[in-house]
């Protein structure tokens, strides 16, 4: 996470304003769930430079949260509140500047409670949270991590799962993502993937995961896809993306119906290879899908002559960058 500072001829202290300008990110897939001794969920994401989640706090003369998402906002505030123990919030106006949808898939949520916390930490005193600790204030990250350690390094995340008597898994591995690869977004005008009660009880409704599955996740990341990275080998990479999902997606048949959540999905997946895409896969619950370019005018070419899947439902397609920075946080 990078700062930034617009007025340098002052101590920061005298900054009224903070804004936090935080990527958004996709999900591989989980690891595990269901174990009862072992590390559950984990898994691997990437951050993008796009969509963006802003949120700004202002200085003014009582405590208030407007715009969108303004309630979250609120609940979020008063999560660091009782985190800090702060006598009352600070004289403050707090707002969302920018923002995805709702349960698309990209990690609106943690990426808006982690903004909401080091924004107000910054405002009220000067000095921000460890990825960890900002993730315990608005109680985030109690399955994936990926999100914490992208808000605060970006890049591609890799996350072991945590312990039983973990709070939040370890990182395992953050790499830098080539700058020249692009990924498009493919999700429909409507819908939403599953959220709050509902992913809770698909998650006591799934039957575990297999310890031989996961095994043979850990092995696609460790002998294909980080090895493809690495050598920035685009074919290699996208093969063992696709594999992946596949495979950690397959674990969540029982509620999504395949290896994608829904039957439109699984139709648009296979769609899309058909077209040509490469490391085609689905970001969390969907229904958000995704897929990679070795370039900007290889996915330019794509987009431009990506048709109909045949469902009837306008398909919102955006082509974006790798995010390597992480959260940025300004002062003016």
């Amino acid at each position: 996470m990078s700062e930034q500072t617009s007025t340098a001829e002052f101590p920061r202290a005298l900054c009224r304003n903070v804004s936090v300008n935080a990527p958004t990110r996709l999900h591989f897939g989980l690891l595990a769930f269901g174990n009862q001794e072992g590390r559950n969920f984990g898994g691997v994401g990437l951050m993008l430079k796009k969509p963006r989640i802003k949120v700004k706090v202002k200085a003014s003369d009582s405590f208030q949260t407007t715009g969108i998402f303004a309630e979250r906002l609120a609940e979020f505030a008063e999560m660091w509140k009782a985190y800090t123990k702060a006598d009352s919030l600070p004289n403050c106006t707090l707002k969302v500047t920018n923002a995805p949808p709702q349960h698309v898939g990209l990690g609106l949520g943690t990426q808006l409670g982690l903004s909401t916390a080091e924004a107000l930490q910054r405002f009220a005193m000067q000095t921000g949270f460890s990825a960890m600790e900002r993730a315990i204030v608005v109680n985030r990250a109690a399955r994936s991590a990926v999100g914490t350690y992208g808000f605060e390094f970006g890049g591609l995340i890799v996350e072991r799962g945590r312990l039983p008597n973990e709070r939040i898994s370890p990182l395992e591995c953050r790499m830098e993502f080539p700058k020249k690869w692009r990924i498009a977004l493919i999700r429909p005008e409507q819908g939403s993937g599953l959220s709050g009660e509902s992913e809770t009880k698909a998650f006591t409704d799934i039957p575990p995961v297999s310890q031989k599955v996961t095994d043979q996740l850990l092995d696609i990341i460790q002998s294909q896809l980080l090895p493809g990275l690495t050598a920035k080998d685009f074919n290699s990479f996208t093969n063992a993306v696709e594999s992946y999902g596949h495979l950690a997606g397959s674990c969540f048949e029982a509620i999504q119906g395949g290896p994608y959540n829904g039957r439109a999905l699984n139709q648009r997946v296979a769609w899309l290879k058909k077209q040509g895409a490469r490391g085609v896969g689905q970001s969390s619950w969907g229904p958000t899908l995704f897929c990679f370019f070795d370039s900007k005018d290889a996915a330019k070419e794509f987009k431009r002559n990506l048709g109909t899947d045949g469902s009837g439902q306008k398909l919102i397609v955006e082509i974006v960058k790798p995010d390597n920075q992480g959260a940025v946080v300004s002062y003016s």
